[in-house]
């Protein structure tokens, strides 16, 4: 299906462009969302009209983008995440995970913005947010061992991880 693009997209487009998609996406995201229009003969006789309005929502969003790059310019992240004694993670570091500490410290990013590489080990690494459009920008987040998880490896003794008083006594 054609569609008229009312705002750049990553890996679609860019604003008041006329882009092929899948008749599914353009019908249940792109058109609700008023993300796009569908490209008729009527929408693209109006679309030189309405190229003026697409282009002012547009640097709207860039001006936006440039704030939000300013404002993630210095931050790094530390996540403490259980791992085995050679530091490799029991699971691996996604972008959900890389998004709810994201919005911890108050940067609300979706996941879909997030690229990152696959992390299944401690260490410091890179990750790559983009933004809008061309605009990206780059974190540090330092992946640490979680040291409650393994307690049971330190003692031996069960009698040291449990509270034995807690439990009552036998008369």
């Amino acid at each position: 299906m054609e569609i008229i693009l009312l705002e750049s997209l990553h890996k679609i487009g860019k604003a008041g462009e006329i882009v092929t998609v899948k008749d599914g996406y353009a019908n249940n995201f792109l058109i609700p969302n008023k993300k796009a229009i569908v490209a008729n003969k009527h929408n693209k006789k109006t679309l030189d009209s309405r190229i003026v309005e697409i282009n002012k929502k547009n640097d709207e969003k860039v001006a936006a983008a440039f704030k939000k790059q300013e404002s993630m310019e210095n931050i790094s992240l530390e996540i403490a995440m259980e791992c085995n004694e050679e530091g490799k993670l029991y699971g691996s570091v996604n972008p959900k995970l890389v998004s709810d500490e994201l919005t911890k410290i108050g940067h609300e990013i979706p996941a879909e913005m997030i690229s990152i590489e696959d992390i299944k080990s401690t260490g410091e690494f890179n990750i790559t947010i983009n933004i809008y459009e061309e605009i990206a920008s780059k974190l540090k987040i330092l992946i640490n061992k979680k040291e409650d998880f393994n307690i049971f490896k330190k003692s031996n003794s069960l009698n040291h991880f449990c509270k034995l008083d807690y439990y009552p006594k036998k008369y």
